[in-house]
């Protein structure tokens, strides 16, 4: 063994950074006042992350022995200090955790320890079949998070036949960006060789930046040439990454500049993977297609190949495709073609990934989301059959049934890699300054947005079920908070507009494996609920004030363009629900709203090179149209829009992150007095979750019903070394 490793010399939990050697706390950079006995403490059990500490052991610690009457009073007072200094509380603990009659316990993960080696890595594997025994490098890592204690450096004998201990390691987002939640993409992904972590995050305008983690250091850089990315899946050989920024893929080398531009991308594209020299499989929604790597045009193929994965050793691919009966994904092994294809006897919720084990020659586990869980099944490659039963190996990990993304990769060398799923969200009542009023609904859910019925007494919103993968309506009395599930079957249910007289809903509908389309049920747990026939991309956001007209959105992002083009439909409800082209251009529009009197549309439009919002004439009847100029009404970037009711202010969420208030005068040319910042919506939250942001406003234009989030823990990418060993622990 070496020597004992130095003390790290900066810890970070939260929002705080602390310095072991001059006791400095700071939260977000500003200096948090910390002396004494509080002081004494946090140093102590962050010496010792995750253990009890005895009380006993802190009478000794802190005064050092000797009697001291008032001790537990002394004690208590210390350490209520320290929750103070922290924001914490020992009713619900983020950071200190009260064991009664034992102690404290330090609970929250660490991270950016920079001054401390806490891990050792193995260099990428070669081939099972010609695999020596491997020798370890230093590999530092900015936290380590163990199952029940903290982690040590150490090195590892290389002719040990004992296997290594599982490690952990968690990878946040750089400053002013947040981690995606799983949902219509691949959002992360280990290289295949396992030197590298590729993960997108977005800043607080919406738009996402690829950023790439070298595993055998510290360094996190952004790769250029990535802004706006929409999926992302590696190049087999691990120098090179594929993405899709908006209708175009294109590969990006992992070291230097510049990129090769490939071809455009089929609607709604997820995943991909290389097959050949001569071919790259592209994965939508709905098809498959093949394209050239070095560019061409995407030609579709009979078969439907979602999510692949190459098998070593073999042609054939590991695919899921859609069960309608059993309303889940199945695995399925076989060519990209027809032929041969293989049912294997595993359903899931997410897509399946095949792992080869660095401890079994031969053997692999297919992993996969099943009821909010990682699991790992014990497969025999050669044979194509599932062995034993799955195993799990963690839990509250999202996934996005509809379509099977999950946060989840691995790869050749041991490493496993999963996005933590959280429900620290709830619904807030915030006045115009965004003080909050009161909060409303249930607290630590999966939600992002909400809608208010315009007489003001009821309030819609979908909650994200970790566990199904989906999410369901909710009604919330306005006043009370009191709330119910109003949809409890199999489905996704998002983004609910009210119809005018607050009888019926109309929202996203996805009934799993294929595209959304507008859903219209009443308020009454009985009502039936009607869904469209399928077709485009249907997103609904708002419905006319008399009643006649849905409008919605082919594009399932309002931000920017990505691989469809954003245009705005009606649907005619009086006319069998006649699809009709409102706003068709060139450019992407999205976010369309009426105003109160129905004479007016806001929406929002690149056209000027940035999503803006403009607003323009409406005139309904049996042939409804826009018409006259178009009045641009936000400078600097506009996401999600929402009327006063007597339509004398408009609100939207701009790219900063904050809400903005424009007067607003309609008449034949209508004025617009200066935009107000009022209040600013966590950017964090808007990118967790599948669901887009939003938020609604009071009639009187002075409260909103604004999500925040109930917790401060950043989230983030948990990377597990060895997986395979706490597999074995587990059996």
């Amino acid at each position: 063994m070496g020597p004992n490793p130095a003390p790290y010399a900066k810890v970070a939990f939260g929002p705080f950074e602390f310095e072991t050697v001059t006791g400095d706390l700071r939260k977000f950079g500003t200096r948090i006042r910390l002396q004494g006995k509080p002081l004494q403490i946090l140093t102590l059990l962050l010496e010792r992350p995750g253990e009890i500490v005895g009380r006993e052991e802190l009478q000794n610690h802190l005064w050092h022995g000797t009697t001291f009457v008032d001790f537990e009073q002394g004690l208590n007072s210390a350490v209520n200090k320290l929750r103070q200094a922290l924001n914490d509380s020992p009713d619900q603990p983020r950071y200190i955790e009260t064991l009664p009659g034992k102690g404290y316990r330090f609970v929250a993960p660490l991270q950016n320890q920079a001054n401390r080696a806490v891990l050792e890595m193995a260099p990428p594997a070669p081939p099972a079949a010609a695999r020596p025994v491997l020798t370890w490098v230093p590999w530092v890592l900015a936290f380590a998070i163990g199952m029940g204690g903290s982690f040590w450096a150490g090195s590892r004998r290389a002719a040990s036949n004992i296997p290594a201990a599982t490690l952990r390691f968690a990878i946040h987002a750089p400053d002013g960006y947040f981690l995606e939640g799983s949902s219509t993409r691949q959002t992360f992904a280990l290289s295949p060789d396992g030197t590298r972590l590729v993960f997108s995050a977005v800043d607080s305008s919406g738009a996402s930046q690829l950023f790439v983690r070298d595993l055998r250091s510290l360094e996190t850089r952004a790769i250029p040439n990535t802004r706006g990315v929409h999926t992302l899946f590696w190049h087999p050989e691990s120098d090179a990454v594929y993405v899709s920024i908006g209708p175009a893929i294109r590969r990006v080398p992992i070291e230097g500049e510049g990129f090769v531009a490939i071809s455009r991308t089929p609607a709604f594209t997820r995943h991909g993977l290389l097959t050949s020299p001569s071919s790259l499989l592209l994965d939508t929604n709905t098809d498959s297609y093949t394209v050239a790597p070095n560019g061409g045009t995407p030609e579709p193929i009979k078969n439907e190949v979602h999510w692949p994965n190459a098998l070593p050793g073999t042609s054939d691919l590991l695919y899921t495709i859609w069960d309608s009966e059993a309303k889940r994904h199945r695995a399925v092994i076989g060519p990209q073609d027809q032929s041969g294809v293989r049912p294997l006897p595993l359903l899931s919720n997410s897509r399946v990934l095949f792992a080869p084990s660095v401890l079994t020659p031969g053997g692999s586990f297919l992993v996969y989301v099943s009821g909010g869980n990682l699991v790992a099944h014990p497969f025999d490659l050669s044979n194509r059959q599932l062995r034993g039963e799955a195993i799990p190996v963690a839990d509250q990990v999202s996934s996005f049934l509809p379509v099977g993304s999950a946060g989840i990769s691995v790869s050749s060398n041991g490493l496993l890699a999963y996005l933590k799923g959280g429900s620290r969200a709830q619904l807030n009542w915030v006045d115009r300054s965004g003080k909050r009023v009161a909060a409303v609904g249930p607290s630590n859910v999966s939600l992002k947005s909400a809608r208010l019925s315009r007489d003001g007494t009821k309030i819609v919103t979908s909650i994200f079920d970790t566990e199904k993968g989906m999410q369901n309506l909710w009604m919330i009395d306005a006043e009370s908070g009191a709330a119910k599930q109003l949809t409890t079957e199999f489905g996704l249910r998002d983004s609910p507009v009210w119809s005018p007289d607050g009888s019926k809903l109309a929202y996203l509908h996805t009934p799993g494996g294929r595209r959304p389309r507008i859903g219209m049920r009443g308020l009454s747990e009985n009502d039936p609920e009607h869904v469209e026939a399928e077709g485009e991309f249907q997103l609904p956001t708002d419905w006319s004030p008399d009643g006649r007209f849905i409008v919605f959105s082919n594009n399932g992002n309002p931000r920017m363009e990505s691989e469809v083009q954003g245009d705005v439909q009606l649907m005619d409800l009086q006319r069998n629900h006649r699809r009709i082209p409102l706003l068709h251009s060139t450019f992407h529009e999205a976010n369309a709203v009426f105003s109160p009197d129905g004479h007016w549309l806001a929406f929002t439009s690149n056209e000027s090179g940035r999503t803006e919002l403009y607003l323009q004439a409406f005139h309904g009847g049996d042939n409804p149209t826009v018409s006259g100029e178009r009045f641009a009404v936000s400078r600097s970037g506009a996401i999600v829009v929402r009327w006063r009711r007597d339509g004398k202010e408009l609100f939207y969420l701009a790219y900063d992150g904050k809400v903005y208030s424009v007067p607003v005068k309609l008449g034949a040319r209508p004025a617009f007095g200066a935009a107000t910042a009022l209040f600013g919506m966590s950017g964090e939250l808007r990118a967790a979750v599948h669901a887009n942001a939003g938020f609604d406003v009071s009639a009187d234009g002075q409260r909103f019903i604004v999500p925040s989030l109930t917790g401060s823990e950043l989230p983030s990418i948990v990377v597990v070394q060895n997986w395979e060993t706490g597999l074995k622990q587990k059996r």
